[in-house]
């Protein structure tokens, strides 16, 4: 355009910049890049309503088509994430009770008590996406059995051996009613913490440990 004519605003949007591309069977590589991506978004805001697709693309560094090309939509792309949460804390809770001495199914169930508060204590952004994906997920007919039974599977094999050996019970209490119960007082606990002014007092949640064993066991 030549000076002195008129001028007409170019808008020039701004696009997604795409990631260099990975090379040829790294399909998985991308994969597991985006679900890092939507990780580190979750555990910043906390709501996982409030992550789109778009920003999760932005995150990873490649654009909303490459996230599609991975996960149907972002309800899939929620349950493969919460899945991995859950596969992550089932283990570390396995390798805790396996570290403990073979002869002491005790010490076992302890460590791994242990196991699910060190991971709820030092990633609490993560712990609770946990209990905070439920409505961004597929329906079950999509998806089978919900990934929390990978936990619950950690929980009932260290509290099985623990059991009376004769008839597999605590008291009238089957070793999975027992397993259940460990987690949802555990889990009780860091809800109400959460929702205190105060920080979590690690003494106190031992004591919670011992008093949850006493109570079920009439042992710490």
């Amino acid at each position: 355009m030549s000076a002195g004519q008129t001028g007409v605003a170019v808008v020039v949007e701004k696009t997604e910049q795409p990631r260099v591309r990975n090379p040829r069977g790294e399909g998985q590589r991308l994969r597991q890049e985006i679900l890092d991506a939507a990780g580190r978004l979750l555990e910043e805001s906390g709501q996982p309503g409030a992550v789109s697709l778009r920003a999760i693309a932005r995150e990873a560094g490649v654009t909303s088509a490459a996230v599609y090309k991975q996960f149907k939509d972002k309800s899939e792309l929620m349950w493969v994430l919460l899945d991995d949460v859950y596969a992550t804390l089932a283990e570390e809770m396995r390798a805790a009770r396996l570290a403990a001495p073979a002869d002491d199914p005790w010490a076992g169930l302890i460590a791994a008590m242990d196991a699910y508060c060190r991971h709820a204590l030092d990633s609490p952004r993560r712990y609770e996406l946990l209990f905070h994906t439920g409505p961004a997920l597929p329906p079950p007919e999509r998806t089978g059995r919900h990934p929390m039974s990978r936990l619950l599977r950690a929980w009932r094999q260290a509290v099985t051996p623990c059991v009376d050996e004769d008839d597999g019970r605590v008291g009238p209490l089957t070793a999975d009613r027992v397993a259940k119960l460990l987690w949802t007082g555990l889990h009780g606990q860091f809800g109400l913490w959460r929702n205190a002014p105060e920080a979590i007092d690690e003494t106190e949640l031992r004591a919670l440990r011992d008093s949850l064993l006493f109570a079920l066991f009439g042992r710490c």
